[in-house]
């Protein structure tokens, strides 16, 4: 239904005529009308019969004023149900005019659209949502929706997924440059934000199953024995457990002085990191995974020769040619754990949200050999 126009006219003081006749019943020998008025109280007007000609045009009104009847005369004016419809859709939409626009002075033209057709506009799209949340009808609108239109509900779904990660991907970036945080701050950080381990390498698919799991205990919620950050899993049709550990972006990743010259030894915090995953994993294989009470936690998640990751530094402490040899040299031939850095976790994260991009087949190389 196209748009119709209503032109109102003031005639007085917060008072409006409503330029149109409303045709609520139209024969060929009559036709009948609404002639609507406005004012700062609500809606009133008048129910007009006229007479057509032989030609069809309406003749003169002959007017009959009900306040001039006889106490004992009367009139009765006939509306069909079609007529009584369209009276009640008139007074549906001048409603929704006069309390969207109140009473205004001088001539005005209004765009009044079919009243069961949702028109939402850049002026009135926050007063709908206001409204839907009033009425607390925003799952049932979602419902809605979803059954009658499955993709624009997955379209909304995944640009407000998008939008969360673009926003924790803000704070990620954010937090690689407060060295006041913890190790338990970020353990907290990548709980709240799991995605971010989304893509393992050949972009497995990796979900956190349990943060601080006992590996060693009786089940992986436990206490003593050995503990970690993360216990994950790949996600497809078979899935491998896989241990986390999470140090810091301050943590060293080399030693202060060189070992000899040109030669950097790893840190005793990274040398440590990486026999704690070891261990963890030797532990979590042979007693761990293997315990009823975890194998029913993790049904469906195997463990044969787990993988280990440690997300620990930054790469901007490799400020040389000869640490960044030394470095990559050393975790190239670290079969286990897999050593991923804060800001190469960051720009894996940035990849996932699309903010990096892949442009050449060398760079698409580039990122399959990433760590993790």
């Amino acid at each position: 239904m196209d748009n119709e126009i209503i032109t109102t006219q003031s005639v007085a003081r917060n008072f409006v005529e409503v330029s149109q006749e409303f045709v609520l019943d139209d024969t060929p020998r009559t036709r009948t009308v609404f002639k609507a008025e406005m004012h700062s109280g609500g809606i009133r007007g008048h129910i007009i019969r006229y007479k057509k000609s032989a030609e069809g045009a309406c003749e003169e009104i002959v007017p009959v004023n009900f306040n001039t009847l006889h106490e004992d005369e009367g009139v009765k004016i006939d509306l069909p149900t079609n007529a009584v419809a369209k009276l009640y859709q008139k007074f549906k939409e001048l409603s929704r005019l006069l309390e969207e626009h109140g009473i205004n002075y001088g001539e005005h033209d209004f765009a009044i659209t079919d009243a069961r057709a949702l028109v939402i506009t850049d002026q009135n799209k926050a007063e709908i949502i206001r409204r839907i949340l009033e009425e607390n009808l925003g799952e049932e609108v979602w419902m809605q929706l979803a059954a009658s239109s499955p993709d624009i509900a997955t379209r909304l779904a995944d640009a407000q997924l998008q939008a969360n990660r673009v926003a924790a991907l803000q704070r990620f970036e954010a937090l690689l440059g407060d060295e006041t945080l913890s190790e338990n701050d970020w353990q907290e950080f990548f709980e709240q934000n799991t995605w971010i381990f989304g893509y393992g390498l050949r972009y497995q698919i990796l979900r956190i199953i349990q943060p601080q799991p006992n590996y060693g205990g009786a089940d992986v919620t436990g206490t003593g024995g050995q503990r970690g950050d993360f216990l994950t899993a790949t996600e497809a049709d078979t899935r491998f457990t896989c241990l986390v550990e999470i140090k810091k972006p301050t943590t060293d990743l080399l030693q202060h002085t060189p070992y000899r010259n040109g030669v950097w030894s790893a840190s005793s915090e990274l040398s440590g990191a990486i026999s704690q995953v070891q261990v963890n994993c030797a532990e979590w294989e042979i007693t761990g995974a293997r315990t009823d009470q975890n194998r029913d936690a993790l049904e469906g998640i195997y463990t044969i020769s787990p993988r280990g990751i440690v997300v620990i530094g930054k790469t901007s402490q490799l400020d040389n040619r000869d640490k960044k040899n030394s470095f990559e040299r050393f975790r190239r031939e670290i079969r286990s754990p897999e050593i991923i850095t804060f800001d190469e976790l960051y720009e894996r994260a940035k990849f996932i949200v699309g903010e990096g991009e892949v442009t050449t087949e060398a760079e698409a190389e580039e990122h399959d050999e990433l760590p993790f």
